[in-house]
């Protein structure tokens, strides 16, 4: 290529990151930093120690200014930046908070017996002493303002303005500045004291000024009162150091990581802007952890539906009765259904199994059948254990079948009268879920079928529970097809198959393998979310985000279907899009 052809590769904006993929893989310890700083750090945090002595001689503003900054770089949560920092330089206020430390610390002494006199031996004179004190606090702010990665664990605004208490800290160590943090007092006396409003929790008051004593060891320690424990005693591998934990999972088994870092490092190598092609770059690289590379241009799934009845439709959970799972099964066979009709159009292999209708299984539909129907889950279990694991079983060899096939995934769905409900029913027994918000209309039913649904559901679990195990939970409320799916996705994510779910039963019974196995969640996919409220639920205790939202309601793996050119084609841009080297773009980054 001509130098005039070549294109120049525009260089990476100020404040954005200027590596690229290549230079990170081939030194992945480029970010380190020279010996002698990194050493540094590690000094400052070694030595960094609570100061009780001070000088009266003032902290120079640019050196506070410093210490401050390094506070408010602190990492936060959902950068909510939630730390307040009030300086307090007025003797009269330091003396009445001294008043209000030393009066707690009396209270406290007679918890300590033997050792109240070392207790009261540590000195708060350093509250008056040092010119300045710092007061942390948390501002939890409003309530009702989503903070990113705040919803699961409310109190990472506290922890977050810990790390800034940490900062502060070390920054003053490296300036030479003492710090002395005062745990003994009311957080009620302080908050009157300064005015702090009620939604902001004081979380500490921190003495700063020049040390008038520089220890080499913790206070605490040289006074006798403790010493720090081994590395050894703290640290655990894995999880938490108990003779009776569960075992660990099969390392093996876990994603390919090295595989996907290749994939994204091809992902920022071809001639796009970083991240341009958004969830595809993310469904590249979850393929890759599953498989070992990314998906193929030419996608021949193993499309297994699985039929059958349900006994609870007895009372009026469906608008339709059991003949029309039969005639569906056997339309899907035929290729006449939406299923039928996108598997044969893809060139996809398709298997349809009858293992739990109620009829005699029609031509065309592999007969596995477990039992006709599951029971009334009303009236008692709707499985026995053994038909579970039949069902189980059936699932995993109809996958595995498919799998010796070679095919390049497996795509799930399901046919089966009432199984809406049965998903919902299995899905709170899980989870705990409220049936208001697992169940839905189904194939349409109106508001009073919509009732009834939820009113079967709700007594279902109150005659089995919720919060069950999952073989349990399988037996009380579930469903033949959900069953064998489960199985199935079991055993093609053990073969690092990757599984792509269809609709809202196809979710549930692959929550219910997680259940069994936790590994079976780094090899699903799924490919839409459908207008069944429910679905929600279940991709979310999967932690799965959908391909496609149409607001489908069809059931049979369609929606898997529709989705399968989509992920052919994202492996045909990453596997055919050329690089910046490749397309002669060259030039600055």
């Amino acid at each position: 290529m001509d130098a005039e052809d070549r294109l120049l590769r525009p260089p990476t904006p100020s404040g954005f990151d200027a590596s690229r993929a290549a230079e990170r893989a081939a030194d992945p310890t480029g970010w380190r930093y020279p010996d002698a700083v990194r050493d540094a750090v590690h000094q400052v945090i070694a030595e960094r120690r609570d100061i009780r002595r001070f000088r009266p001689d003032p902290v120079p503003a640019n050196v506070l200014q410093r210490i401050l900054e390094a506070a408010h770089r602190a990492p936060s949560v959902g950068l909510m930046q939630p730390w307040r920092l009030i300086l307090v330089r007025d003797v009269a206020t330091r003396m009445e908070v001294r008043r209000l430390t030393q009066r707690e610390r009396l209270r406290q002494a007679d918890r300590f017996d033997a050792q109240a006199g070392q207790f009261l031996d540590q000195k708060i004179e350093g509250v008056v002493e040092a010119p300045l004190g710092v007061v942390v606090c948390c501002d939890h702010g409003d309530p009702g303002v989503e903070i990113l990665g705040r919803g699961t664990i409310p109190e990472t605004d506290v922890y977050s303005t810990a790390c800034a208490i940490e900062n502060l800290w070390l920054a003053a160590r490296a300036e030479g500045v003492g710090v002395g943090w005062v745990s003994f007092y009311r957080p009620a006396d302080l908050r009157e004291l300064l005015g702090i409003p009620a939604r902001v929790e004081p979380l500490a008051y921190l003495c700063l000024g020049w040390p008038d004593e520089r220890p080499v060891r913790p206070g605490l320690e040289s006074a006798g009162w403790g010493a720090r424990l081994p590395l050894a005693d703290v640290v655990m591998e894995e999880r938490w150091r108990d003779d009776d934990a569960a075992p660990l999972l099969d390392a093996a088994r876990g994603p390919n990581r090295i595989a996907a870092i290749a994939a994204r490092d091809r992902s920022d190598q071809l001639i796009k802007p970083a991240g341009s092609l958004g969830a595809l770059e993310a469904l590249i690289e979850r393929w890759a952890a599953i498989t070992g590379a990314a998906p193929p241009p030419a996608l021949r799934a193993g499309v297994l539906v699985c039929a059958a009845d349900h006994g609870h439709i007895i009372h009026g959970t469906s608008l339709f009765d059991r003949d029309v799972s039969t005639q569906v099964a056997a339309a899907t066979a035929r290729s006449e259904s939406a299923a039928g009709v996108l598997a044969r159009q893809g060139g996809h292999t398709l298997l349809v199994a009858d293992v739990g209708l109620a009829r005699p299984t029609p031509p065309g539909v592999r007969d596995l059948k477990v039992a006709a129907g599951t029971a009334d889950f009303l009236a008692g279990p709707a499985l026995s254990p053994g038909q579970v694991d039949a069902a189980l079983q059936a699932g995993a060899d109809l996958a595995a079948e498919l799998a010796d096939d070679g095919v390049g995934c497996l795509a799930v769905g399901e046919i089966g009268i009432g199984n809406t409900t049965t998903a919902a029913a299995l899905l709170c027994a899980l989870t705990g879920a409220d049936p208001a918000a697992a169940v839905g209309r189904g194939t349409g039913v109106d508001a009073a079928g919509l009732q009834r649904k939820r009113a079967v559901v709700r007594d279902a679990l109150e005659r089995h529970g919720a919060g069950l195990h999952v073989r349990e939970a399988l037996a009380a409320v579930g469903g033949l097809e959900l069953v064998a799916l489960t199985g199935a996705v079991l055993e093609a994510t053990h073969r690092r198959l990757p599984v792509l779910l269809d609709g809202y039963a196809t979710a549930v019974a692959a929550l219910a393998a997680t259940r069994l196995d936790p590994a079976v969640a780094e090899g699903v996919l799924a490919s839409h979310r459908s207008a069944e409220q429910g679905h929600r639920l279940a991709l979310d205790e999967l932690g799965l985000e959908p391909l496609l939202d149409l607001r489908l309601r069809l059931g049979e793996a369609s929606g898997a279907l529709l989705a399968l050119p989509l992920i052919a084609a994202a492996g045909a841009l990453h596997r055919e899009m050329a690089t910046f080297a490749e397309a002669g773009v060259s030039g600055p980054r």
